[in-house]
């Protein structure tokens, strides 16, 4: 009994140094097991015992029977540690589990067994003990259970300080998006465009043998026949822009409105008209609308506008759709083209004009009312499109100054 109560009192004594240890104490010791505590993985076991965490699979093939899964290890299991001076498997990335995959077990070595004591009665509980290599007891710090949930085995870990991984540079992004550039309304000459291709049919069996009008709408993803833009040869991977055609502006041109984007899939052969596929749409696109071939310019355009003051002052001509308060996105048309230097990103100012009410001692000063950007610029005019708003009053006859242009 003496004895008994000696090496419980020894083995307390152990834990309580141990505990009083640092991670490098720890690999000193070169204990053979270890076991999980709330927040441990493989990686951080290897790193810790073996000095290299991508020797994680030398801890994972010893403990098979333990662990199913190496991103997996729960709190209270106790693994088994490779032996000092043994050959270690450095692995290049960690192995992944597939759904419905079994993972393979590989038989663990013969490991020293654990060596623990009888209990006492009325003593407290004694600490596991293992046998290492040369048969001295080596103290195993065991914390009390905390069985509450998985640890995850980390995804990505970088042993390289933050200051030394090398940056990559984010992609510049256009000043105007190509969806903004392709999607906006725009004015052309009176009639619209020269030399349009149109779509001759949307393919819809169900509809056109079902005696309805074959002049049917097409749906994201629904073939037409096309008849390509003159001088196109619409060769497999063309693109064109379906339009229709808007309200004329007097004295300015014919304002033409984009409804989709299509891509050829088969070009015409044997007299037969190209076939093609409904990749986007803005609107409603049916049979006999017009093409256009596709305008990929603003992808082109980076930078910022930088203030300017200048004499351009003009006044809304167009709200597209007319909506009964614009707001933001809306699109309005502007009678300054790009003879008089307007650029694609160039910013405008909607104002009120200062004015002097009948009576007042001072003069009203100038009402800011939104904030609008160049999306398409023609020779015939200008659309913005609406990027802030403070008040709703938008309309047509609003006057408007550029405030910012392109470098």
């Amino acid at each position: 009994m003496k004895i008994r109560t000696t090496s419980v009192a020894v083995a307390a004594a152990l834990v309580f140094a141990l505990l009083g240890t640092t991670k490098v104490g720890a690999q000193e010791a070169n204990p053979s097991a270890h076991t999980v505590k709330r927040g441990d993985t493989l990686w951080d076991l290897a790193k810790l015992y073996l000095g290299d965490s991508f020797m994680w699979p030398e801890i994972y093939r010893l403990n098979t029977d333990i662990i199913d899964d190496p991103h997996w290890i729960y709190p209270g299991e106790v693994l088994k540690l490779p032996a000092p001076g043994a050959t270690p498997t450095v692995a290049e990335a960690p192995p992944v589990k597939q759904a419905g995959e079994p993972m393979a077990t590989v038989p663990p070595p013969t490991a020293a067994p654990v060596q623990v004591e009888a209990p006492v009665p009325g003593a407290p509980a004694p600490t596991p003990v293992a046998s290492s290599a040369t048969g001295t007891p080596i103290p195993v710090y065991e914390p009390p259970p905390v069985l509450d949930g998985p640890t995850v085995f980390p995804r990505q870990r970088f042993d390289m300080a933050p200051s030394k991984r090398k940056k990559t540079p984010a992609a510049p992004m256009p000043t105007v998006t190509l969806g903004t550039f392709v999607s906006a309304p725009f004015v052309d000459r009176g009639g619209g465009p020269r030399g349009y291709g149109h779509i001759q049919k949307v393919v819809n069996l169900s509809v056109t043998l079902s005696g309805q009008n074959p002049k049917q709408r097409a749906q994201l993803n629904d073939e037409v026949f096309v008849a390509p833009p003159a001088g196109s040869a619409a060769a497999e991977g063309d693109r064109y822009v379906t339009y229709t055609l808007g309200p004329t502006i007097e004295g300015i041109g014919q304002v033409v409105v984009p409804t989709g984007v299509i891509e050829v899939t088969r070009a015409p052969r044997d007299r037969e008209a190209a076939v093609a596929k409904v990749i986007k749409m803005f609107g409603e696109i049916q049979a006999d609308q017009r093409l256009l071939p596709y305008d990929s310019t603003s992808l082109h355009i980076f930078g910022h506008p930088e203030p300017v003051r200048d004499s351009i002052i003009t006044e809304v001509k167009l709200v597209p759709g007319m909506p009964i308060l614009p707001g933001l996105q809306d699109y309005l048309v502007i009678e300054v083209t790009s003879h008089d230097g307007i650029k694609i990103g160039d910013e405008f100012e909607l104002f009120v004009p200062h004015q002097r009410s009948w009576g007042a001692e001072f003069a009203d000063p100038a009402i800011p009312i939104a904030r609008a950007q160049a999306v398409r610029v023609t020779p015939y005019a200008t659309t913005l499109m609406i990027t802030g708003e403070r008040h709703p009053k938008i309309e047509v006859g609003t006057l408007v100054r550029r405030v910012a242009t392109m470098p």
